[in-house]
């Protein structure tokens, strides 16, 4: 959000520990339905990461594979907030696959934004969409669908 004066560059510059700290509260978070999904999570972090880092370079971008695991799990955020929602919503499905859809498209975009440089802006559509495929699946292991 540089019209609010932050500087997308910190956080994609210098990597730290609360983006993977992200991706272990949204673990926590699954355990609440089922355990076994936290090993996944993180595996799927991992690799979706080094997936996205591998197609990140192939584009163009100036990379590190650790830029890459902290903005995928600083972007898991949007995430995090919505999984409990459904909890409180209730049983009106349609109003919970749209703000599940919109934390995805959220946290895609997010991604997106700041893994992409100045230097390769017109490919961004083309790392949008394996994101989105990654936090898709993110949402599904959280909510067993």
């Amino acid at each position: 959000m540089p019209s609010l004066g932050y500087n997308r560059q910190v956080v994609r510059d210098n990597p730290d520990f609360s983006g993977p700290l992200a991706v272990l509260l949204f673990s926590m978070i699954s355990i609440y339905g089922q355990f076994r999904v936290v090993s996944w999570i993180i595996t799927i972090w991992i690799f979706g990461s080094l997936i996205i880092f591998l197609l990140a370079r192939v584009l163009g971008g100036e990379v590190s594979f650790g830029q890459v695991l902290g903005v995928i799990g600083y972007s898991l955020v949007p995430l995090i907030v919505i999984a409990p929602l459904p909890l409180f919503i209730g049983r009106i499905e349609l109003l919970s696959i749209v703000i599940k859809l919109l934390g995805v498209f959220w946290a895609a975009y997010s991604a997106a934004s700041l893994l992409v440089g100045d230097e390769f802006k017109t490919k961004k559509p083309l790392l949008i969409f394996p994101i989105f495929l990654l936090y898709i699946y993110f949402l599904s292991l959280y909510t067993g669908v």
